[in-house]
């Protein structure tokens, strides 16, 4: 393949690989609305959508109405070549129906507790300690010490392990789409989404399904030996082998393969993840180890939530099972919890992590329907025109994405190593109710045994035991799975393995295989001790270093790499997943002749340079074998012959701000304390309006009540308008004038506007609000009920909501008290309070100083540099999402994934004028405000607005509530 023609390839539409965000719909649904949104959605390279009920959904959930708003979006998405996904529950996880299966106990999961100490009559089981064994009884003795062992039925999940509860999920979701559609389902719907499927992980589950199994498989009563589950007697890790086994399957058969059949045999695609795959713990909690669900997804996913970059084990395994299973997609569901002010460039290094490990598919968390209310909160950052910068440069970040995705999807990682997955080791230690799992130090020890390949720039792929059993073979010196072969079998520290994995392991031993053992030799088979006296490592880390086809001249634990073949042309796909550091890489890629390497025109000779493919303008350009890439940065590597081209040295300048002129047009202030009353006279003091949300919603309020919002103003602006959200059947008045609101348009047009620029005045203004106050029973069965697990919260509409009101204009917003810098991060994040609004800003060093506390929007800014030569590169370390760049009147490019800006062609020798729009981000304007702590700057739930997952409010305070507001400066000024 010529490069030109690979150019050609990513110039098409390429829709099957562009983008899919999770379409969060969560208010009342109008299907014309919903069209609006899909026609934005295909502006901005989005190549189809996942329609997922979620919180705040005011159409009933698969109604009538409900039906006719998804066939109206699947019309409108076959017209305009859309693709229509559905998401086959309101909330996650998915199994339950949106609630219709929990109307029977029977259906609902089970979990089990335990006690030491007196005999308990009401538990299920009971057990006496005798020496080192564990003995079931059935009567109580005297003056004993009891195991006592307790099943429970679960009060808001359903046991899909019981394949007769997945059947009524599967009739009551895709059947009721099947039939909505009939003969055009699969001709208007794609797939559907499954969403953190997952056996009972608030406790240690159980399922009334073990009962047969384990006389089935085992010829054992389950209940016998429960016990074991909890303390390390006799036996124990022969049951707990056993049971977290059955689990495992039990799930992998009676949902997933039963889900998945459905799908194939109705023509239909299934897509989604399922849970926690980040660690080997956490699979634990969920489904006894994610790999062999993969086979039962056309698409398989994981979750990648947060900014992190530094653990490639989620992508790892899913890549290993897709490629060994034939599928090439791999989709991953990210960017949730990201915060407000996470830049396009963040963005597309945390995708290109995930990428460059075995994901090449984005889904975005999350397009919502509608921002207002908890909608706003719901693990932001968000992708509709709500975000900042969104409407301008959307559709070219998702042409990124698409182009890296489609190169990946059509081309195949080389890889030699195979590493059998650990996951069967963890069965014996696993302690759902101890900390880490009980499993904290194996964890950290797997996690150095796969990093030390990665960061030599060693391709890896994983061998899952279940999908070895059932695709493993050996052939000749070459162990394999599925579509793949493997000439190096690494062992990571393991306790044990499968009788399956171990008939495979002698024959590929007994052929001559090569074999690498970390640490010492497994000690069982399954959970029986055994002697691998045959097993031996034969070879070392050096010898399958060199044998790889592209050599790392460094080990770097933040440069992931991946060597792969599209068609008959080899390339180098290398991302550096640090934040802060800059890497240069020096490579080598080894020539040798055959059916192992080929690369056109290459063969035989030495290669030189690479040819450095841009994916913005499809442009190559021949750079050396040492490379250096910025924090974020990736680069597309084809190896050549041609010699690297010489490159023009430049003068590095950074940009800082020093009392530029700023112009802007709407400027804010956040009002998000509130003083409320229950007969309008008597007001009691101000609280965070989340915490007094929280408290009338502890003293289920019912009636009218009246909220007051003050504001000081110093200086009368030109212009202010009033923004609060819509709350039915209410009153309004502002410094005790009665006022009207007028709708607003797009995503906001929930938030209504006022103009009260007439009302206000100098000194303390009031807007006071007039409204009745209701919850129904289900919010308060959801927030507050007995053993209720995050599916019911997670589809949870209120009635009444409590929510900051923001006034807007051409103002400035200052404080007499100053600024406090952040002590961890004193150039990125300050602390500020009691604000007012005072006179037009002029001039700007830091905006947040300087009158812009709660700015979101764009900022344009013009100030004088002078540069010693012309050939310069400006340096942009601010946190602005995107910039657009003017030297001396002449547009001098954006901002949009790097730092570096070239503007040489517009910069003279001496003084120039730089004129920049800065797009600021919802972060400052939105929050969270009041986290105490750093967590916040890394993982964004609701619950870093609300606080309820950190302990409860006390009245107005909360052990993590700071009364200051946490803001994220610009980062260009000095103090």
């Amino acid at each position: 393949m010529e490069l030109k023609d690979i150019g050609e390839k990513l110039k098409g539409d390429l829709n099957r690989y562009k983008p899919m965000p999770f379409w969060s719909w969560n208010a009342k649904l109008e299907p014309e609305v919903l069209k609006e949104q899909i026609a934005e959605m295909k502006r901005n390279g989005i190549g189809g959508y996942f329609m997922h009920a979620r919180g705040g959904l005011k159409t009933e959930y698969l109604s009538e109405d409900w039906m006719k708003c998804v066939e109206a979006c699947a019309d409108y998405g076959t017209e305009i070549n859309m693709d229509s996904w559905i998401y086959d529950e309101n909330g996650w996880p998915s199994g339950f129906a949106g609630g219709k299966l929990l109307d029977k106990e029977e259906n609902r999961d089970c979990y089990v507790t335990y006690t030491i100490g007196k005999y308990e009559p009401g538990a299920t089981v009971h057990y006496l300690t005798e020496g080192e064994q564990l003995r079931r009884v059935s009567l109580q003795e005297p003056d004993k010490e009891y195991l006592n062992v307790s099943i429970s039925r679960a009060a808001s999940t359903a046991d899909i392990l019981n394949p007769a509860v997945t059947e009524q999920f599967i009739a009551l979701t895709h059947e009721a789409y099947k039939q909505w559609f009939g003969e055009n389902f699969s001709k208007k719907i794609r797939g559907f989404f499954t969403d953190e499927p997952q056996y009972y992980r608030a406790r240690t589950p159980y399922t009334d399904m073990l009962v047969p199994y384990f006389k089935e498989h085992y010829g054992e009563e389950v209940l016998d030996g429960i016990g074991l589950l909890f303390v390390e007697k006799k036996g124990y890790r022969k049951f707990r082998y056993r049971y977290w086994k059955a689990m495992q399957d039990l799930m992998l058969h009676n949902f997933s393969e039963k889900v998945y059949q459905w799908c194939e045999e109705n023509k239909v695609e299934l897509t989604g993840h399922y849970v926690e795959e980040v660690s080997l713990g956490n699979q634990m909690m969920c489904c006894g180890g994610v790999m062999p669900f993969y086979e039962y997804e056309h698409i398989p996913g994981i979750d990648w939530l947060g900014v992190a970059t530094d653990n490639e084990l989620s992508q790892r395994q899913v890549g290993s099972a897709a490629r060994q299973l034939g599928k090439r997609q791999v989709l991953t569901e990210t960017f949730g919890c990201c915060g407000w002010q996470i830049t396009p460039g963040e963005l597309k290094q945390i995708a290109e992590f995930q990428f460059v490990n075995g994901a090449n598919l984005v889904c975005h968390h999350l397009f919502p329907y509608a921002e207002y209310g908890q909608r706003k909160r719901d693990y932001p950052a968000h992708f509709s025109s709500f975000n900042p910068w969104i409407e301008k440069e959307f559709a070219e970040f998702n042409r990124y994405l698409t182009r890296i995705g489609y190169l990946l999807a059509e081309s195949e990682e080389l890889v030699n190593v195979a590493v059998l997955h650990p996951i069967r080791s963890t069965y014996f230690d696993y302690k759902r109710e101890k900390e880490n799992f009980n499993l904290q130090e194996y964890e950290e020890q797997f996690r150095k045994d796969i990093r030390q390949f990665s960061a030599a720039g060693i391709n890896y792929h994983f061998l899952d035991e279940t999908l070895l059993a059932k695709h493993g073979f050996v052939k000749e010196r070459k162990i394999g799975c599925g579509q793949c072969c493997y000439s190096y079998l690494v062992l990571p520290h393991i306790l044990t393995m499968d009788c399956s994995t171990g008939e495979l392991l002698r024959a590929y031993v007994e052929n001559g295989g090569k074999v690498l053992i970390l640490g010492e030799k497994p000690q069982f088979m399954e959970a029986d001790r055994y002697d691998y006296g045959y097993l031996v490592s034969n070879c070392t880390f050096e010898e399958i270093r060199e044998a790889q086809p592209c050599h790392a001249s460094d080990c770097s634990t933040e440069l992931y790499s991946s060597y792969r073949r599209m068609e008959d042309r080899d390339f180098l796909y290398v991302v550096n997943a640090s934040k802060t550091k800059t890497y240069t890489q020096k490579y080598d890629i080894p020539l040798c002749e055959g059916k192992d390497r080929s690369m056109p025109d290459c063969a035989g000779s030495k290669i030189n340079a690479f040819k450095r493919l841009d994916l913005n303008r499809l442009e190559y350009r021949t750079v050396p074998l040492t490379v250096t890439l910025e924090p974020g940065e990736s680069a597309v590597l084809f190896p050549t012959l041609d010699m690297p081209e010489p490159v023009e040295e430049h003068t590095e300048y950074e940009f800082q701000l020093n009392r530029a002129e700023v112009s802007f047009i709407e400027n804010s202030l956040i009002i998000d304390c509130v003083r409320y009353s229950t007969d309008g006279v008597q007001f009691f003091r101000p609280y965070p309006c989340l915490a007094l949300f929280q408290k009338l919603l502890k003293e289920r309020y019912e009636g009218t009540i009246w909220f007051q919002y003050e504001f000081e103003v110093r200086d009368i602006p030109g212009n202010t308008i009033l923004k609060a959200e819509a709350c039915e059947d209410a009153e309004h008045w502002v410094n005790g004038r009665e006022i009207a609101f007028a709708k607003n348009s797009g995503t906001e047009r929930n938030l209504l506007l006022a103009d009260i620029s007439s009302l206000v005045k100098t000194g303390r203004n009031v807007y006071t609000v007039k409204r009745n106050w209701h919850e129904s029973e289900l919010v308060y069965y959801a927030l507050f009920g007995e053993n209720v697990t995050e599916n019911l919260k997670n589809c949870i509409v209120y009635d009444s909501e409590l929510e900051a009101v923001y006034i807007c204009g051409h103002f400035g917003v200052y404080t007499d008290e100053g600024f406090t810098d952040d002590a961890e991060e004193p150039c990125k994040y300050t602390y500020g309070n009691h604000f007012y609004i005072g006179k037009v800003p002029e001039h700007v060093t830091e905006p947040v100083y300087d009158g812009f506390p709660f700015f979101a929007g764009t900022l344009t800014i013009r100030q004088k540099v002078t540069f010693a030569d012309e050939n310069v590169m400006v340096r942009f370390g601010g946190t602005q999402t995107v910039a657009y760049v003017r030297v001396n009147g002449r547009d001098a490019g954006k901002l949009l994934f790097d730092r570096l800006l070239d503007i040489s062609p517009y910069a003279v020798q001496g003084e120039n004028e730089l004129e920049i729009d800065f797009i600021i981000s919802n972060r400052n304007l939105l929050g969270p405000h009041h986290f105490k702590g750093s967590l916040v700057r890394t993982i964004v739930t609701p619950g870093t607005f609300e606080l309820y997952e950190f302990g409860d409010w006390e009245e107005d305070r909360h052990p993590f509530y700071e009364e200051r507001y946490e803001l994220l400066k610009l980062g260009y000024g000095r103090r």
